[in-house]
């Protein structure tokens, strides 16, 4: 067991018709809130914009709506949020929405209280001095953003997605009401399933720590959990404990909870898959159960028993520990994506193909700001080509 710390100060209100709260919540930081959310049409016509937009009023909250966030969050759209908010001076921002809103707020939080650029803050050229309170509200139960401190945002002029992470980014509060995501299609929750596999996959994967049995099976656990969450999903999909279990689970995939103690990890599945979504705006949780497999593959060898033990764990797989199960489980997990309906190769994905060496340069970008050594380019497009 590593040394380590952990401190999560966001305060977490979960259950059904908590949002209705969410007026009493942001009064405390004062009586102008600057609500950010996705294209206007679309949050308005299935109803939790106005339920949000109504507690605000209950408690003489004055709203400030900005929409327009995408599944791939971008800088250009950030900055016109910063404009905003310098203008017209919110004392709370929230987030209504998933990983992308609540990523695209995080960003914003900080511009509105330097005097530099925001893709800047993003990669690390410049410091941020200070943060407006963020408060989220989870429509979409993903990436766990309602409570890390990690914004993932894009740059389309640069085909860049850089991800990076701010203790000033922390929300203060965070809702969690499983009733907002019982009208979220069967699609997009696939996709967010595999967002949170992806992100309990990622240290559990990749650490070298040869006993880790704690931190191991609670994230075997919670796969198992996404799994059984999806099964009940894919019968029902209004399914209330499936909806409510999924949402927690995602909260503490990757709040940095179940990797304390496991030491320094890689994280290739979001090094690699973070361009997927760069260079095709793919959405994250596609762009992952795309890279998972192919990271897999290309660790096989080295990771035999780790492997092995995730296919008898995680998918009951009989057998000795050796590449055949190791196998075996990689191939499991494929066909449980499939069985869900994302996509496992570039074709699924309706990725091309045509810029792979350029995509290798961009990884290694990535690789390079996030510390990770491990990786050549030869070696990269190796992997990219077990994606395809």
């Amino acid at each position: 067991m590593f040394p380590f710390e952990y401190h999560i100060p966001t305060k977490i209100m979960f259950g059904e018709r908590k949002i209705n709260q969410l007026g009493e919540v942001a009064a405390t930081f004062g009586k102008k809130a600057m609500l950010v959310t996705y294209d206007e049409q679309f949050v308005k016509s299935v109803g939790f914009y106005a339920k949000a937009v109504q507690a605000l009023n209950d408690k003489h909250v004055e709203v400030l709506p900005f929409f327009g966030v995408k599944s791939n969050p971008t800088v250009e759209l950030i900055r016109e949020g910063v404009k905003l908010a310098k203008t017209e001076k919110p004392d709370v921002l929230i987030a209504v929405g998933g990983g992308s809103v609540m990523d695209t707020v995080k960003a914003l939080a900080l511009g509105a209280c330097t005097d530099a650029d925001v893709w800047d803050i993003a990669t690390g050229a410049a410091q941020a001095t200070g943060a407006l309170p963020i408060v989220t509200v989870v429509t979409i139960p993903a990436t766990s953003s309602e409570m890390n401190c990690t914004s993932v945002i894009s740059n389309d002029a640069l085909k860049r997605k850089e991800g990076f992470v701010n203790p000033l980014m922390y929300p203060k509060v965070s809702i969690l009401d499983p009733e907002l995501t019982y009208s979220l299609p069967i699609k997009q929750t696939a996709i967010s399933a595999a967002d949170i596999v992806s992100h309990l996959m990622e240290g559990y994967i990749n650490h070298n720590d040869p006993w880790t049995p704690m931190q191991d099976r609670f994230a075997q656990g919670m796969i198992k959990t996404v799994l059984d969450c999806m099964d009940r999903l894919l019968k029902n999909p209004n399914d209330p404990q499936a909806r409510a279990t999924m949402m927690w689970v995602a909260t503490f995939a990757w709040n940095g909870f179940y990797v304390c103690g496991i030491g320094p990890f890689d994280a290739p599945i979001h090094m690699v898959g973070h361009s997927f979504s760069a260079f095709y705006d793919t959405p994250h949780g596609s762009a992952m159960s795309v890279s998972i497999p192919g990271v897999m593959k290309f660790h096989l060898k080295e990771r035999i028993e780790k492997y092995s033990i995730f296919a008898k764990e995680v998918f009951g797989i009989a057998g000795d520990i050796n590449e055949k199960t190791a196998q075996a489980g990689i191939d499991a997990l494929v066909g449980w994506f499939k069985k869900i309906g994302v996509p496992t190769t570039f074709a699924e994905a309706q990725m091309p193909t045509n810029e792979l060496d350029a995509m290798a340069d961009d990884i290694l970008v990535t690789a390079a700001h996030w510390g990770i050594k491990t990786y050549t380019k030869e070696m990269v497009l190796r992997l990219l080509q077990l994606c395809l």
